[in-house]
């Protein structure tokens, strides 16, 4: 008897997105059963689909375990792997690192690291930036000019400051530019949930539209790359209209500051006065009709800014010279007079009125809550986009507001990866930082052409080695060929990752790391409101490290011991180091311990800091002139405008050279998928299910030009290489906009789904279309949301692997028994025509009409091969339903009974396409198990139709039930497989055997199907289970699987569900009671919305997300009743809906 270990849950955080949503593991004889969002957290609102996937990933067997070694040159395919010691990996690391360093100096070994907002390695960037510093590289290969330039960077250039965290519960505005927090920043899209329910307007600008873009108040879609052009444009008509926050601009930004037309420089105090003092900025005093000094470390107020001149040149002696100068204000306003409505509608695509629609919302809104990401930061004119949209909230006068932009000074520690850390002599030696001195180099951080450059050409010098901690440059980077011929010809390169990735395979030394459910962690400060900002936890392991994989910061601290940087390493005690910098707040790691729910700090959160008062003055920005630069002379030093500026992009449509005279005429963008962390967990069956294939968007007329129909796959050509997708025709995309995921290579065996090539026709990899060759001036900025391309459909894509649209009718060719009460039915099209493939397991719908007239749909799992040349046919089986009531009534099913009795070879019906998420695979790296019950052989003969003679690979075991040989459907075709498959097992049981069938020759059990058949062995070898039969035995078998140790997420089954149909009257009515609530039933009527909506207006708790039916954190149990879902996809459990995006059908009732 299995007995099942206690299940304990325990609190923590994901740390799978910049969310880091407050969690509740629970954990099971060590294993990692569930994670759900903890309430009770700062961040525990809601969860995405990847958290909850996180047992999936913890107990993947498809990662890496162990440390292991290169063994064959890295021009081949396969690295020739084999497994080492840690002490031996390590070992050889720290002497190659240490003799590179020691011969080429530290700047010859670049560290690639990939980004912590979106991936664990949030846990160990501060201990890896300070072992680079330390060991004295200059050169982190971070991915700044994809990810976070604009934001944490460019900001500065305008506020002084990266750009702080929207208060969006407690805005009047919010705008989202260029960013889908449903998709990327979970915790966001729940605030501006609350914010809307507040009352907030929102404006969404993005060339999609998304399904925020759709919620918002105002969409503008804007061409890719034009953002500047737009922002520009708002900014013209805020001061055409003179709505902008005028008292803000006076007193905290540069805008009364003199700018010289002689140098473009500001106008100094000794310019004019030589003999003085200071050296103030000087401002004009139209009051006093003379220029003025202007303290910018005292506060406008006192020196009389009321009477500042904004608007209009001045004449003034300089010296022996009269010099025409300006206010800073005055040039911005110049600089935008161009960007009329009707020019920005020429450029951008946003039609006037939108334009003029938003333009009053900023004009009217003092508490305006923004957030920008990849949006505008994956231009090549990145920098001058920010600064366009930092100088239009700046007009905005919402800085440090209560429900706008929040400096929230968190609680204070002691930092351990500053950047001073790295010797200055060391620091001028980054990678590009000659090109480009104030961007990414100059902060620590260089671009991956800059590292490819360096590696192949010795340009600035040779670097020899690499370090890689999560990066996947070949993927997750532009220039893929560039990427290859780099990685394959470094000296030395150690990869630490979850996966055997394509950048991994270039590794001589492979590591294997692990979780953050398999380590500790600490967060000094979470986002999103005060009481995130304060939190600070210790987040707790969860279950105990995979295999021999260890954490980032296990090897970091290894490491440097080893190197000789112990110390600094404090002994190389990751305790030691945590405490150091818990010091400043009197904590320590062994009483957050004691606290794995994590405890509030104290924070700075209140508004307007910069007005503070200090024993000089006033506090000001932290940036050259002490105000909001809405004029950057560190630009003009450096070459660039000084003012908000737009550029098109290097590769613009505009441009007859860059579309290379028509030969690539559209706009390329690119766009995150919600369910993946960057380019890692497609190999995650849950996820992959609701995203199972590379997306590509465009619209319904550039579709209908190109021959491309939805689901179609399409071939996307750049100047660089070829990718395809599969399309998805989106109404509202511009015409002439292409819009495709990155991130795609990884397999998913359970799902029948090989790994991708990332270069190649055949491949879908993003990035091998993208090239940095042109790139944002300052900081190196790639366009992968703004390139060049052309389209078709896929020309290696059978023209008949198109799917269908709606029903397609079919005519009977042939009826078959396969067994007692089981028929066998042939189907070819009526027209004659080729048919689509599938993949093993999936289904067809067949819609008919019964003898009454009534017209019925139902669901077959297909039986043939899923691949066949020229295929013209389809087949299923289908089960007579027979039975008897609990009173011994017969009873038998309409449907079947109808298809048992009166089909007649020749007989039309209808057939959709086939489709279904219950998918067998033919290449699995883990044996598999089947369980079948009857007609559930359906889906398992199809599979094994599927399978070549001979077919080689791990053992295959068939358990099938049955009453006795006259119900056992297929017997002869699966002794047939039996004979050809060498791999395959077949267990036949029978629960009612006839007198002649011998036990041991005609069946081998007499024993109902349970758990208990599967052999300890296969369990250990993470068998794959697929169960497909009666929902009682299903059940059975699942729950036995499950006390014996199998991961849940190892079991797959196949539910098939009637499909809902929409009522046909306007006046609907439907009664909605909420079970758990105890509220009395209400009435919904459509415009109540969702049933999320409804259930919020009546004051009901229902848990709440993204909003946009992606993270599923809603779902709901569904006691009785139906509903549909308003974006089109169902839940996987036919008794949940999710109620943000469900309405009724029928009466229902919620457990909510």
């Amino acid at each position: 008897m299995t007995t099942t270990a206690p299940t304990q849950t325990r609190q923590g955080y994901c740390t799978l997105c910049r969310s880091r949503c407050g969690t509740l593991n629970e954990v099971r004889d060590d294993m990692l059963v569930s994670v759900r969002p903890d309430a009770s957290h700062p961040t525990g609102q809601a969860m995405c689909m990847k958290g909850k996937a996180a047992p999936e990933l913890v107990h993947s067997p498809h990662r890496l375990r162990y440390p292991m070694r290169r063994t064959r040159p890295k021009t081949e395919a396969d690295p020739g792997w084999v497994r080492i010691g840690w002490d031996e990996a390590l070992a050889e690391t720290a002497q190659r690192l240490g003799a590179i360093k020691a011969e080429s100096g530290a700047e010859s070994v670049v560290f690639a690291v990939t980004t912590p907002s979106g991936t664990p390695l949030t846990d160990s960037i501060d201990w890896i930036e300070r072992f680079v510093r330390l060991f004295g590289s200059p050169n982190i290969c971070y991915a700044t000019e994809v990810c976070n330039w604009h934001k944490d960077f460019a900001h500065t250039f305008t506020f002084g400051c990266g750009m702080p965290a929207a208060d969006y519960a407690q805005a009047e505005l919010i705008v989202l530019w260029g960013h889908n927090p449903a998709n990327t920043w979970l915790a966001q899209a729940n605030a501006i949930g609350r914010g809307r329910a507040n009352g907030a307007k929102m404006v969404v600008i993005d060339p999609r539209p998304t399904a925020l873009a759709r919620q918002a108040d105002s969409w503008l879609p804007v061409r890719p790359g034009t953002d500047a052009a737009l922002a520009l444009g708002l900014i013209h008509l805020l001061i055409a209209d003179a709505r902008f926050d005028e008292g803000f601009v006076r007193a905290w930004t540069n805008a009364p500051l003199l700018v010289r037309s002689d140098n473009g420089h500001f106008l100094r105090e000794q310019d004019l006065w030589p003999d003085a003092q200071g050296n103030c900025f000087v401002a004009w005093n139209d009051a006093l009709a003379c220029a003025v000094p202007y303290d910018t470390e005292q506060a406008a107020k006192s020196q009389d800014a009321a009477h500042f001149r904004l608007r209009g040149a001045v004449e003034i002696n300089v010296g022996a010279h009269r010099v025409s100068c300006a206010p800073a204000f005055e040039l911005l306003a110049q600089g935008c007079t161009d960007y009329t409505p009707s020019n920005v509608e020429r450029i951008t695509g946003v039609a006037e009125a939108s334009l003029r629609a938003v333009a009053d919302l900023f004009g009217t809104c003092r508490r305006v809550a923004y957030h920008a990401w990849t949006g505008i930061g994956q231009h090549t004119n990145a920098t001058q986009a920010e600064r366009a949209v930092a100088t239009l909230y700046a007009l905005c006068g919402s800085f440090d507001r209560i429900g706008a932009n929040r400096v929230r000074v968190g609680p204070r520690v002691n930092a351990v990866n500053s950047l001073s850390l790295l010797p200055d002599a060391q620091r001028a030696k980054a990678l590009g930082l000659a090109q480009r001195p104030i961007g990414p180099p100059a902060h620590g951080w260089v671009t991956a052409r800059d590292t490819y450059r360096a590696i192949l050409e010795g340009e600035p010098y040779r670097v020899r080695a690499m370090m890689a901690f999560g990066t996947n440059l070949p993927v997750s980077q532009a220039d893929t060929a560039l990427a290859h011929q780099a990685l394959s010809q470094l000296e030395f390169h150690v990869h630490c990752d979850l996966f055997e990735t394509p950048a991994a395979r270039y590794a001589d030394i492979l590591l294997p790391v692990n979780t953050p459910w398999e380590r500790e962690g600490l967060r000094i400060g979470f986002e999103i409101d005060d009481r995130a900002a304060g939190w600070v936890q210790l987040r707790q392991r969860m279950v105990t490290p995979r295999g021999e994989s260890r954490a980032d910061n296990d090897v970091l601290f290894d490491l440097a011991v080893r190197l000789g940087m112990g110390d600094d390493f404090f002994g190389g005690s990751l305790d030691a180091g945590w405490n150091h910098m818990l010091e400043p707040l009197g904590l320590t790691v062994d009483q957050l311990r004691a606290r794995p729910e994590g405890m509030a700090c104290a924070i700075d959160a209140s508004e307007q800091k910069y007005a503070r008062a200090t024993p000089t003055g006033v506090r000001g920005f932290d940036t050259p002139t002490r105000r909001v630069e809405l004029y950057s002379e560190t630009l003009l030093r450096h070459g660039q405008p000084p003012i908000a500026t737009f550029v098109e992009p290097a590769d613009t449509p505009r441009d007859a050279k860059a579309t290379r005279q028509g030969r690539f005429p559209y706009v390329l963008s690119s766009a995150k998928n919600g369910f993946y962390c960057h380019s890692q967990h497609r190999s995650l069956a849950s996820l992959r299910k609701r995203a199972p294939d590379p997306v590509a968007e465009l619209s319904p007329a550039l579709a209908a030009a190109k021959g491309i129909v939805d689901g179609d796959w399409m071939r996307v050509r750049t100047r660089v290489g070829e990718a395809r997708f599969v399309a998805r025709v989106t109404p509202q995309l511009a015409d002439d906009v292409i819009v495709a995921e990155f991130g795609w290579w990884q397999s998913c065996p359970e799902l029948d789904r090989d790994g991708l090539p990332i270069e190649g026709a055949l491949g879908s990899n993003f990035n091998a279309l993208i090239s940095a060759d042109s790139c944002d001036p300052v900081s190196g900025s790639v366009p992968h949301r703004s390139f060049l391309c052309d389209i078709e459909r896929d020309p290696a894509t059978e023209v008949r692997q198109r799917k269908w649209s709606g029903y397609r009718p079919f005519r009977i060719g042939a009826l078959r028994p396969e067994a007692d009460g089981v028929l066998g039915i042939h189907f070819e099209p009526v027209d004659g025509g080729e048919l689509p493939d599938y993949r093993p397991g999936q289904h067809i719908e067949m819609q008919l009409h019964l003898d009454d007239g009534t017209q019925v749909t139902r669901a077959y799992s297909l039986t043939g091969a899923a691949e066949v040349p020229g295929r013209r046919s389809y087949s299923v089986a289908v089960r007579h339903q027979r039975g008897r009531s609990a009173d011994g009534t017969p009873h038998e099913g309409r449907v079947s009974s109808h298809l048992h009795r009166a089909l007649k070879v020749g007989d039309t019906l209808a057939l959709r396409a086939p489709s279904g998420g219950f998918v067998l695979p033919r290449h699995s790296p883990q044996p598999l198990v089947f369980f079948a019950g009857g007609i559930g052989i359906t889906p398992f003969i199809s599979l094994l139709e599927s399978l070549p003679d001979g077919a080689q690979g791990p053992a295959i075991w068939l358990y099938y039930a049955n009453q006795n040989g006259t119900t056992h459907a297929f017997r002869e075709r699966i002794a047939q497989h039996r004979a050809r498959l060498p791999q395959l097992q077949v267990v036949d049981h029978y629960n009612a055997p006839r007198p002649q069938e011998r036990q041991g020759i005609d069946y081998q059990s007499d024993r109902f199907i349970d758990a208990s058949v599967v052999d300890d062995a296969l369990i250990a070898q993470r068998a794959r289970f697929y169960l497909c039969g009666p929902p009682a035995m299903m059940d059975a078998v699942t729950s036995g699987l499950v006390a014996r140790g199998v991961p849940r997420f190892d079991i797959f089954s196949e539910v098939f569900r009637s499909p809902t149909t929409p009522p046909t009257d306007g006046d609907q009515r439907f009664t909605v009671s909420f079970a758990r609530s105890g509220h009395a039933p209400a009435t919904w009527t459509p415009r109540q919305g969702t049933l999320l909506s409804f259930g919020e207006s009546l004051g009901v708790q229902m848990a709440s997300g993204c909003r946009v039916g992606q993270c599923e954190s809603c779902a709901v149990r569904l006691l009785s009743g139906k509903v549909r879902h308003l974006h089109g996809s169902e839940p996987e459990d036919p008794a949940v809906c999710l109620a943000c995006q469900a309405v009724p059908l029928e009466d229902v009732v919620l457990e909510a």
